[in-house]
């Protein structure tokens, strides 16, 4: 692992395409290609990508560090990074280790590749943005990438100005950049990239309030950037169900329906070569105004888990989940498990009545909105088989267990009158990551009970100026006692393994094989968890709150648990504030630093 970095220089500069490009290194990597098979079966020392691996478990089956000996665990290493630049709400990264060599990127268009065990910087890419990124003239979320992804010989990457590019995993040198989108239509790459079969696709934000233009989900040639496919997340007129938005002539035809943004990062089913991924709210978001009745399937494809073949990207199947009036957002977990189902689940929202409890299925599961609702589906179909509440929420009411069809609570229904106004609770979770462990075949949801919106209609139509074309007028506290509600549910019964009702959310999390659960709260306490009981069995405190997952790895045997400090994303600002925690968050404008420990 370490002998396979060798000293060349003391600072050897890469300049590629462009002068202002530049690689500063110390040290040169003996590279060895991830080939796609390394990929289909990562090394227990490696995580090679956002969640570990392609079924999105955020597991590691490395069990060094254990039950037994977490009290052991201490500091090895520490990394400082720079403020994050304007524009920025901070790191949403998850670093990638791969051979005893951590690659990351920085909150400020940079990357780096350290020395695993150490923390030692080998080599160092920035990467400048034009002029009206970098002077915040543009709405974009600058600096907006979740991590970086490793395809043969090449480190993927892409930039807030709309480029994907490659650099030399051995030195940081740029090796190719293609620009995928013009920054100027106010789309924005966002999720870490992904590739499968010579395929890399890059999540994108279209955001309401920036992007005037149809939402994608794209693919490109792993070898040179070009653009292998193209999938609009609304139906184009040969779809289908390109009905679903009304009686021609419609509405909203294609040209005009927005955001519906992919914005996180796909599974990969790699058995299939499937994309698998969650498309978020839509613009309008008021069914009536599209000239629809918001009744399953209303609008596709916001608010569903949708499955592409990665050669081609044709739909291979779709879930809808809600008809999504509330920016519900249904972009994150999908998680890929075996396992065979007998669900009994507390206050069900529905079940598939054929389920064969002998049957092993193949399914994605996950709290997918922010709602928090946990979902199991066929992913060989996208087959509904069941649905069960978490924290509190008021939008759905039940789910047709034949065919997944959903039943909007009527009191939250957006009709298209102006002035209507209706009470929404469903923040209960955000970007921070769930995991899945096979030790206990459970799900862990990093739910929590924020407050309810009474949202309101401010126009007809929406535009760029209007967003969604609703606002928030007001927030009443959630019926829930507490604001903390990190739950581990069973996969084949649906049942709680362990909830815990607590003053500070749990945010992103780690399960691995010593049968820990890893996650840090608001309150900058980074917690050691027992999977099958949620008691504490260690904690440390950071310098701020953190919420992105944890991650673990190894280098010459020896495991490592690294964690980012302080947060990235604004539920962990906006929780700070509501429980008076004087918490540094990532709004805050402050660098960050990676904690990285080890048994003493």
């Amino acid at each position: 692992m370490l002998g396979k970095i060798r000293l060349v220089s003391s600072l050897l500069i890469a300049i590629a395409l462009n002068s202002s490009l530049q690689a500063q290194s110390q040290t040169q990597i003996d590279f060895r290609p991830l080939t796609q098979e390394m990929l289909n079966d990562p090394d227990p020392e490696d995580w090679l990508m956002w969640r570990g691996g392609y079924n999105n478990w955020g597991y590691s089956p490395l069990d060094q560090i254990n039950r037994e000996n977490v009290d052991q665990l201490r500091l090895a290493w520490s990394w400082s990074f720079a403020p994050s630049a304007l524009g920025s709400n901070g790191m949403q990264v998850e670093p990638t280790v791969y051979d005893g060599i951590m690659y990351i990127r920085h909150s400020d268009e940079k990357y780096s590749a350290h020395n695993a065990a150490t923390g030692d910087l080998i080599w160092q890419y920035s990467r400048p943005l034009p002029t009206e990124i970098a002077a915040g003239d543009t709405r974009l979320t600058v600096h907006r990438g979740r991590g970086v992804f490793i395809y043969e010989d090449k480190l993927i990457s892409h930039a807030t100005d709309g480029t994907l590019f490659a650099l030399n995993p051995s030195t940081g040198a740029l090796l190719w950049e293609s620009v995928m989108t013009d920054f100027r239509s106010g789309a924005q790459p966002s999720g870490a990239p992904v590739a499968f079969g010579g395929s890399v696709v890059v999540p994108y934000n279209c955001t309401a309030w920036t992007a005037a233009d149809p939402c994608h989900m794209s693919a490109y040639d792993a070898d040179n950037g070009d653009l292998l496919w193209r999938w609009y997340t609304s139906p184009t007129a040969q779809d289908p169900m390109h009905s679903t938005w009304g009686d021609e002539p419609q509405i909203y035809p294609l040209q005009r329906r927005r955001n519906m943004s992919p914005w996180m990062t796909p599974a990969v089913d790699s058995e299939r070569g499937l994309f698998i991924f969650g498309v978020g709210s839509s613009a309008p978001q008021q069914p009536q105004l599209a000239g629809t009745n918001g009744e399953w399937p209303d609008r596709l494809y916001q608010g569903s888990t949708v499955a592409l073949d990665h050669r081609t990207g044709a739909l291979v199947w779709w879930a809808q989940h809600h008809s999504d009036m509330w920016n519900d957002d249904s972009v994150y977990d999908r998680i890929l498990v075996d396992a065979k189902l007998n669900p009994s689940a507390p206050n069900s929202l529905g079940q598939n009545p054929d389920i064969d409890p002998d049957q092993t299925r193949e399914l994605v599961i996950g709290s997918f909105s922010k709602d928090a609702i946990f979902y199991v589906y066929d992913r060989t179909d996208g087959g509904f088989l069941y649905a069960r509440p978490t924290a509190y929420q008021n939008v759905i009411r039940s789910y047709d267990g034949a065919t997944g069809a959903y039943t909007t609570e009527p009191d939250a229904i957006m009709t298209a009158e102006e002035g209507r106004e209706a009470t929404i609770c469903r923040e209960n979770r955000q970007i921070p990551q769930g995991a899945y462990s096979p030790l206990t075949n459970a799900y862990y949801v990093p739910a929590f009970n924020g407050p309810c919106s009474v949202m309101s209609m401010r126009s007809t139509e929406p535009t760029i100026e209007t967003g969604y074309n609703t606002t928030y007028s007001a927030t009443v506290p959630s019926p829930a006692a507490q604001l903390g509600q990190p739950e581990a549910i069973d996969v084949t019964t649906g049942k709680s393994l362990w909830r815990l009702d607590r003053e500070t959310p749990l945010y992103g999390m780690l399960t691995t094989g010593g049968g820990l659960l890893f996650a840090a709260d608001t309150n900058r306490r980074f917690h050691a968890i027992d999977q099958w009981t949620g008691e504490t069995l260690w904690q440390t405190i950071l310098n701020g709150a953190s919420d992105m997952a944890p991650i673990s790895f190894a280098v010459d045997g020896r495991q490592f648990v690294a964690v980012i400090a302080p947060s990235g994303t604004q539920a962990a600002a906006q929780h700070a504030g509501q429980l008076g925690l004087s918490s540094l968050t990532g709004l805050h404008n402050v660098g960050h630093t990676m904690f990285v420990y080890a048994l003493h």
